[in-house]
Parts: structure tokens; C-alpha cells; sequence
């Protein structure tokens, strides 16, 4: 019989305490947290298991001891810039800005500066981002928004954070010069403040006694608004009357024992005596820049009064004007409560949305900003732990909370069950805090923890698909990754009720439009409960969309195919099968990708009839890697035809080794995954152009006379590879055009149904069923040399290995953009979506054209992967 379990208010005390631990998930997938003991800031990518540090400044490199771990992450828009604060321990704080490399995992030091103690980081917000896109989910058409927050024409990054002492810091480095600029404004008085110059404002003055240290801030900004709104949340802290006389202290042996000297008035610190403002306070910031300088301009709006007490989180959501209209300017703050009034019973949590509008009444134009309660709603049958912004390109903007059960059933010990739910997550709806319009998601927790330990902090992905919660753990950063809920496709209300694309299609979409990492929605393909059909489903969804807005990227299609079903092969726990299925299928898109790729290189290389002499050995390796791909491709041809060789007949020889074709009724199947390369027009387009560039190469040298022995020898390979591979280039031109001719009347409909599930159709089977007999009777091929090479000719070999047997053909050891083998003579990187390795652009030793070349494919790997260093 189960168990039940009981949360008591200790359980959840965690959530009130500040500063929590922080967690950021930057758009190129990347997990940064901070160590639970030192100031160290820990990332991994959100695909790889491995983890690696960031570089550290300067001061806690020479005194780690003196500063606690990091209280507040945050990534920019274009995950070029990394920002994070470091409490000192008795001493000030350490603000550091890094920068990224070409690599995801390479990043360094720009600039780091202290802070005072009471003037320590509270809040952050990146200025500067690019306009972001809406879908509109019925016709899946794409729009661009307004931009949100001021302009920023003369620097990059710009970042904006909020102190304890409240004040707003510019922080940030204009275009050319390396130096870092920062100014600051008051944000509880109307103050000016211009760039290099000294802000001479002064604070109006805390309470007799009392000093007011800002503990929690918010900073937003709205859609074709320049204004920046900052709401803050203080706590008043008491400060000694009197200093101190050592001589109060004395021991006096005249005196019992028993006697204590009366501290109270000198030392008012009893826990009562900490206790939050009443209000929030709200300012309005504008940033100007005049065409030589920066300014800031602030005012303090009026504030929030008589809020409750214990507030967890401050959160500015804005929603998208309607239909553009932005004659006025609206944002809602959305405050979480948890109060636990005398600790003696669970907490009571409630959500508060106060809407901000700029408009005139009377006129109807923008005018000054106006605070509003809208609607508040308690929650009694769970607790509310977090609240975070939902910004959905194809939805309205509204908030993602988190609610714990206080008490559930405990399974026995012997069950399977490795994770039981504990809670769900919703997305609420703004202002009016309603949850009708979306599914919820449960909140998994480990059976063992169950009831005992609840996440003090999350971070939702860039694509809005999962989020990273963190544990109250003292000595580990622990984290687990949830999933999100789905607005509803069944709400009458909503747009996608009428839409024929599914959710994720469009928000990988809005991704790919955004330059997004796409691995946090693509995971959702990897589950067990989802199909291989269904992953086609939603990639032939998301193909429509490129291809009504975004066509002619060839290759960014196919580098979502490798991005979706090779994680689906890596996956442990699936069955063989379908292992051995994504296994092939990503692996023929990323052929496709290749020789795209090789295309791409040629043309470059190539200036009319001439080649660059500076990279013939490229181009060897290049046209060596494509004609194993044409052997690959037709003798799968030639084993799937309706023929088979006979091999009765021992007196032929030469050519006709497997003796004349007889026909067969026993046909193997057509779906296989290679075949894609002779039913898709653009695939098909792409071999044949390859295959001309590799026949075009071959006679530019064969013309040349070889001048050194290097040139000779580089002749004499690339005859050989063209000669001896069994394929006569200009005969398998002609079947291949004729193939082409009939390709090209497929629908395009079906065209993305194939290349989503990366198969042919039934009916693009049957021109190629014609092709593939047609292949496989063609004098072009020579099948003695196709299937038979020389090293598995020598006879007596026993365990000496040939000179002429190719390695064994492994990832590893192959360049996965020049296709040559990797020299180790510079520092490597490694995709994180195929897994490939290159060297481009990182050999000393390479010419100055050579490099110039490589240098194109620093930045992405020619699937669209990102790079990691390999160390």
C-alpha cells in the first residue's frame, strides 16, 4: 500500500531567500550556472553531457576566497557577450563581461570592475535586439514586430542593470574603440545624466536609522516604445544608533556573572527589524543619443503602494501591438507573493498584474505612464514557486508559472518508477491570469524527493519548449530539465484551433527566422512516444513554411533532418531498429549537405577553366569523397534492379566477369533512404554538378604539365581515383539527365514528404524503378571494378596489410568539411548537431588563399551546427 507525503513550510522556505542561485539558457543552447561553492561559472550546450569553465578575471584568480559565487548570469540576444556578478565576502563585488569566440566554448575576459558592497548587482537587460518575429498560426504567414526599447546606434553590447542602491548603469562599448564606457542615473529622482560626464544628482535620504537597499528589480521594455521601465522592491535594514564602546564589553568582577550588558539599542538586528517596503517602485528611463553623446533621462512614476509582503518575483510582459497599432504603449507586471505570515502553517502564494499604459485619454497619443491592479488570483490547492515570461511567436505573450502539491502518495519502494509527479506547470494568460487556453505540464521529481526539495529558480529555452530548474542543493549545482505546456488546439478562442500546422512546426520556424538554436524543440523528436512518422509529419510542416517564405536554403532543410533524427539514433534506449533508421537517414542528408558542400568549394576555386593550384589536394580529397559516394549510390542501383548477374558462365572475363543478366521477380524495396539522391530534383541537380566539377578537374590536370614532382604526383592520383573507380563520368551524365527530366514534374508537395521522411514515395518509385534498371544495364559502369578493388584482390596478404587498402572509414579521423584526414596540426573543432570534426581555418601552415578559403567555414559547420572546441 502507498504512502503519502506532506510539505511542510520549511519545504519551501528556500524560495524566499535572495540572492537565489542563478541559471541562464542563451539562444545558441547553451546551460550557464554558477558553482555552488566557488566563483566559478559552469556551461554546457544543451545536447553535450560535457561541461567546461569560463575563464576567470584577474582578482579571483589571485584571491578566489574573497568572493562568494556568482548571484546574477545573463547572455546577450546574439550569445557574443556573457555578463555576470560576484558578491565579495566583506568586501566589493566584482562585475565581469566576457566575450565568445568562433566556438561555443571559447570565450574570454573583455573587462571586469568592482562594486561597492550595498551596491551590488540586482537585475540585467540587453538592449539592441534585433526585431523579433510573430506567426500567425492559421496561414503561418511571418511578421516582423516593432522594435522594443530605445536604439542603440553606437554600441554593441549595450547592457543595462539595476544596483542595490538603485540606481541604472549603461554599460557598454562603442564601434571601434575598445575601451568600456558605463554612466549611471538615479532611479528614485527625476536626474539627467550624460555620457563622460559626472552624475552630480543626489538620492533623497533613507529614514533616521534605516537604510534602503534595493533586493529585487525588473527591467522592461515594450514594442515601438523607446521608453525603459524599472520596477523595483526594497527591504529596509536597520544601522546602529551609536558606535560601540569597547568598555561596555569589560569584564567586571565586581558584577555577577549572570549580568549582560543591554544591547539592544546599539545593536537593533533582531530578524523583525529586516523588513520588506510596502510599495514597489516604479521609474521611466530614456536613453538618447544627441549624434555625439549618450544620455539618461529618468522619473520616478508612482508607486505600487500597500503591496503584500514576501515578494518572490517581478516580471515584465509585453504583448505585441494589434493589428501595428502603436499609438499606445502597454506592459503588465506580473508580481508573485509568498507570505508565511508566523511559520506555522504552508505559505500563501498569490499572482498580482498590474497593466502600464502611456495613452492621453483625451487624445489618444502616447502621454504618461500609468499604473492599474488588473486582476490578482490566490492559489490554494498548490504552491506557486515561479513565474517567468512566455513570449510564443505564433501565441499571445503571457506568463509560465510553476504550482507544487503540498501532499501526495509516496509509491512503494519496489515500483520501477524512477520519477513521479509533484506539481504542474501553466501558462496563464495577461492580464487576466486565466489558464483556459493552454494544456498543462507536470513537474517530475525523482521518487526519492519526492516532497522534500523544490527548485528555487528556472530558465525557459530560447525555442519555449523546455526549461532548466535548479535545486537548493549547498554543495552541487543540480538541475533537471521540464517540459513546457502547449497553448490548447482545441480552444474555439484560438488561432490554432483553425491552424494546419502543428505547434512545434511553427515555433521551429520562428526559430530558424530568429537564427535560434533549434536542439531544445527538435528534442521533443527524440521521445519514445514520438514515431518516426510523426517527425516527418513535423518536418514536412516546417518545410512548407521555409518553402512559402524563406525558399531556396537547400541545405538549412537538410541540416534540420540531421539535427532531428541523429539524436534519435544516439538514443540509448530505443529500439535497434529505429536506431538503424535515423542512423541512415541523417547520414544521407548530410551526403546531400556535402555535396552541396563540394559544389560550393569548386565554384570557388574555380576562375573559368582554371583551378587554384594552391588547393589541388583539396580538391583531390573533395572528388575522391564524391566518387565513393556515386559507387555507394549505384551499387545499391544495381543490387535493387529487377537484374541479377549470372554466374554460371566461368569463360568471361574483362568486363563481363558476372556474366549476363537475368531477370528477377524477387525486387528489393525502393525506400531506402539513398535513393532520395536520384528522386529530388535539387539532390539530383547537385550530383550532377558535382560529378561534372570532378570530370572538369580531372581534364584541367590531365592538360598541365607538371613542373615538380608534387604537381606530378597530384595528376597521377586523380587519374587514377576517375580511371579506376568503375564510373564513366559523361555515360552516367546521360542517364542521370534523363532522370532529371522526369524528376522535375513531381508535386512539390510530394517533394517535402519525401525529404521529411528522407525516403522516396510510392509514387517517385516508379521512374525509379525504370532508372534503376536502366543503371544497372549501362555500359557506363564497369562492375568488376565497382565491386571488386585491388586490395581485396592480394592474394597471401595474411597479416600484413596492404599499402592501397583504404582506412576504415570512421568520422573521426576525416575532415568533415575538406573530406580529407585530419593532420592534428592545429587545435580542432567539433559540431554539436552532426558530430563532425575540421580543422578549417586553425592550420599555421596553410597558405594565404588556402586560408581565406577555410576561414568561410569558421563560424558553422556545413550542416548550420555551431562549433566546440576539441581539447
Amino acid at each position: 500500500m502507498d504512502a503519502t507525503w506532506n510539505s511542510g513550510w520549511w519545504d519551501f522556505h528556500n524560495l524566499s531567500e535572495y540572492p537565489r542561485k542563478p541559471v541562464e539558457w542563451s539562444n545558441s543552447s547553451i546551460i550557464f550556472t554558477a558553482h555552488a561553492l566557488q566563483p566559478l561559472i559552469i556551461a554546457r550546450h544543451f545536447s553535450s553531457s560535457k561541461q567546461f569553465n569560463l575563464p576567470l578575471p584577474t582578482p579571483i584568480l589571485s584571491n578566489p576566497s574573497v568572493y562568494n559565487p556568482s548571484t546574477l548570469i545573463t547572455c546577450s540576444w546574439d550569445d557574443r557577450w556573457l555578463f555576470a556578478f560576484f558578491p565579495g565576502r566583506g568586501e566589493d563585488g566584482l562585475c565581469c563581461l566576457w566575450n565568445r569566440g568562433v566556438e561555443l566554448d571559447n570565450w574570454a575576459v573583455k573587462e571586469w570592475w568592482s562594486l561597492a558592497q550595498s551596491a551590488g548587482v540586482v537585475a540585467t537587460h540587453w538592449l539592441g535586439s534585433p526585431r523579433e518575429w510573430a506567426i500567425e498560426p492559421t496561414t503561418g504567414i511571418p511578421t516582423r514586430l516593432p522594435p522594443r526599447g530605445p536604439s542603440t546606434p553606437i554600441s554593441n553590447p549595450t547592457l543595462l542593470f539595476v544596483t542595490q542602491d538603485h540606481r541604472l548603469f549603461v554599460c557598454y562599448l562603442r564601434y571601434y574603440k575598445p575601451t568600456l564606457y558605463m554612466f549611471s542615473c538615479s532611479l528614485l529622482q527625476s536626474s539627467v545624466t550624460v555620457e563622460q560626464q559626472q552624475d552630480n544628482s543626489q538620492d533623497p535620504l533613507d529614514e533616521v536609522e534605516t537604510v534602503r537597499i534595493c533586493i529585487n528589480a525588473a527591467i522592461g521594455t515594450t514594442y515601438g516604445d523607446p521608453s525603459i521601465l524599472v520596477a523595483m522592491r526594497s527591504q529596509v535594514f536597520p544601522i546602529a544608533s551609536s558606535t560601540p564602546n569597547p568598555d561596555q564589553f569589560s569584564l567586571d568582577l565586581s558584577l555577577s556573572l549572570d549580568m549582560e550588558p543591554d544591547q539592544t539599542e546599539i545593536y537593533p538586528t533582531a530578524r523583525k527589524d529586516f523588513v520588506e517596503d510596502s510599495k514597489i517602485e516604479i521609474a521611466e528611463v530614456q536613453l538618447q543619443y544627441d549624434g555625439t553623446r549618450m544620455m539618461l533621462t529618468s522619473k520616478a512614476l508612482p508607486a505600487i503602494e500597500n503591496a503584500p509582503n514576501c515578494l518572490r518575483d517581478l516580471c515584465f510582459v509585453c504583448k505585441p501591438p494589434f493589428n501595428g497599432d502603436s499609438s499606445s504603449s502597454v506592459m503588465h507586471l506580473v508580481t508573485n507573493f509568498l507570505d508565511f505570515k508566523d511559520y506555522t502553517s504552508l505559505p500563501l502564494s498569490s499572482l498580482t498584474c498590474y497593466s502600464l499604459t502611456n495613452t492621453d485619454p483625451t487624445s489618444g497619443e502616447k502621454g504618461a505612464w500609468t499604473v492599474q491592479a488588473d486582476v490578482t488570483r490566490n492559489f490554494e490547492n498548490g504552491m506557486l514557486s515561479q513565474v517567468s515570461a512566455s513570449r510564443l511567436a505564433y501565441s499571445d505573450h503571457g506568463v509560465y508559472v510553476s504550482i507544487y502539491d503540498t501532499s501526495g502518495t509516496q509509491p512503494r519502494q519496489r515500483t520501477k518508477q524512477t520519477e513521479m509527479p509533484v506539481g504542474h506547470f501553466k501558462a496563464l494568460k495577461i492580464p487576466e491570469l486565466t489558464d483556459d487556453a493552454w494544456d498543462t505540464s507536470p513537474i517530475l521529481s525523482p521518487v526519492h524527493t519526492i516532497g522534500r526539495e523544490v527548485p528555487i529558480n528556472f530558465v525557459v529555452s530560447p525555442g519555449q519548449n523546455l526549461l532548466c530548474m535548479i535545486f537548493p542543493s549547498p554543495w552541487t549545482t543540480q538541475m533537471t530539465i521540464q517540459k513546457l505546456p502547449e497553448p490548447s488546439t482545441t480552444d474555439l478562442t484560438s488561432g490554432l484551433s483553425k491552424s494546419p500546422f502543428p505547434p512545434l512546426a511553427l515555433s521551429i520556424f520562428a526559430a530558424i527566422l530568429s537564427n535560434h538554436s533549434t536542439d531544445d524543440l527538435t528534442h521533443a523528436l527524440l521521445q519514445l512516444s514520438t514515431p518516426q512518422g510523426e517527425v516527418a509529419k513535423v518536418l514536412y510542416h516546417v518545410y512548407t513554411l521555409l518553402d512559402r517564405h524563406v525558399p531556396g536554403d537547400f541545405t538549412l532543410q537538410l541540416g534540420i533532418i540531421v539535427e532531428s533524427y541523429r539524436s534519435r539514433a544516439l538514443r540509448a534506449s530505443s529500439n535497434a531498429h529505429d536506431r538503424e533508421s535515423a542512423d541512415v537517414i541523417w547520414r544521407t542528408a548530410h551526403d546531400m549537405i556535402s555535396v552541396a558542400t563540394c559544389n560550393a568549394v569548386f565554384s570557388d576555386c574555380t576562375d573559368g577553366e582554371e583551378y587554384q593550384t594552391d588547393l589541388v589536394w583539396q580538391m583531390i580529397d573533395l572528388s575522391s569523397w564524391i566518387l565513393g559516394l556515386v559507387e555507394i549510390l549505384l551499387k545499391e542501383c544495381i543490387l535493387s534492379s529487377n537484374f541479377v548477374e549470372s554466374t554460371g558462365s566461368t569463360e568471361l572475363s574483362g568486363e563481363d566477369l558476372f556474366g549476363p543478366p537475368i531477370k528477377t521477380t524477387n525486387l528489393r524495396s525502393l525506400n531506402h533512404p539513398i535513393f532520395l539522391h536520384l528522386v529530388h530534383p535539387k539532390a539530383l541537380r547537385n550530383l550532377r554538378i558535382a560529378l561534372g566539377h570532378v570530370n572538369q578537374f580531372r581534364k584541367y590536370l590531365t592538360r598541365l604539365t607538371p613542373s615538380t614532382e608534387n604537381s606530378q604526383l597530384s595528376k597521377e592520383v586523380l587519374i587514377d581515383l576517375v580511371e579506376y573507380s568503375g564510373v564513366d563520368i559523361q555515360g552516367l551524365d546521360e542517364v542521370f539527365e534523363k532522370l532529371e527530366k522526369s524528376v522535375e514534374g513531381f508535386d512539390d508537395d510530394e517533394i517535402r514528404q519525401a525529404m521529411a521522411s528522407c525516403r522516396p514515395s510510392l509514387s517517385m518509385q516508379i521512374p525509379l524503378r525504370e532508372t534503376v534498371n536502366l543503371i544497372s544495364q549501362s555500359p557506363a559502369l564497369n562492375k568488376a571494378r565497382l565491386f571488386v578493388k585491388s586490395f581485396e584482390m592480394v592474394d597471401g596478404q595474411g597479416q600484413t596489410e596492404p599499402l592501397d587498402r583504404p582506412q576504415k572509414d570512421d568520422s573521426k579521423d576525416k575532415d568533415v568539411v575538406s573530406k580529407g584526414l585530419l593532420l592534428h596540426r592545429a587545435q580542432g573543432m567539433n559540431c554539436v548537431r552532426c558530430g563532425g570534426r575540421s580543422e578549417y581555418g586553425k592550420d599555421p601552415m596553410a597558405s594565404r588563399t588556402m586560408s581565406n578559403w577555410e576561414k568561410s567555414w569558421a563560424r558553422r559547420c556545413l550542416c548550420g551546427g555551431l562549433w566546440t572546441r576539441i581539447l
